[in-house]
C-alpha cells in the first residue's frame, strides 16, 4: 500500500463501530431507567390522589364514619388510623382526633405516601 492512499482502514472503521455501539447502549439505559422513574412518580401521585380523596370523605362531618378503615383500589392498599388527641386536663379541653392515611402499593406492599389531620372528636 502506497503512503499517499488516504481513506479509514478496517480496524479504525471497528473501533469507530464499538464506540458508537457503547453509547447506543448507554442512551438506551438511560432512557429505560428514566420511563421507570416517569412510571414510579405517576403511581405515587395517583396514590397521593388516593389518600387526599380518602382523607377528605374521612374527615366530612356528615359522613366521616362511612369510609372503611381499610381498603383497596386500583392496586392499591389503604389504612385509616384513628387516635384521640387533647381533651385532658393539662390540654385546652377541646377533643381532637387525628387521622393519618397511609397508602401501599398492592403489589410489593411499598409505603407510597400518608396524609394526616387533625379535626374535631365527636
Amino acid at each position: 500500500m502506497s503512503k499517499d492512499a488516504s481513506g479509514f482502514s478496517l480496524v479504525e472503521t471497528l473501533v469507530a463501530l464499538a464506540v458508537i455501539a457503547a453509547m447506543s447502549a448507554l442512551l438506551f439505559e438511560m432512557v429505560s431507567a428514566n420511563a421507570g422513574f416517569a412510571q414510579a412518580t405517576a403511581k405515587r401521585r395517583e396514590a397521593v390522589l388516593l389518600a387526599e380523596s380518602l382523607l377528605a370523605a374521612t374527615t366530612a362531618p356528615s359522613d366521616s364514619h362511612t369510609v372503611a378503615d381499610t381498603g383497596k383500589a386500583r392496586g392499591f392498599n389503604w389504612r385509616i388510623t384513628r387516635a384521640r388527641r387533647g381533651g385532658g386536663a393539662r390540654d385546652t379541653g377541646i377533643p381532637l382526633e387525628e387521622v393519618r392515611i397511609t397508602v401501599t402499593d398492592g403489589t410489593t406492599g411499598r409505603s407510597l405516601t400518608s396524609v394526616q389531620t387533625l379535626r374535631l372528636a365527636h
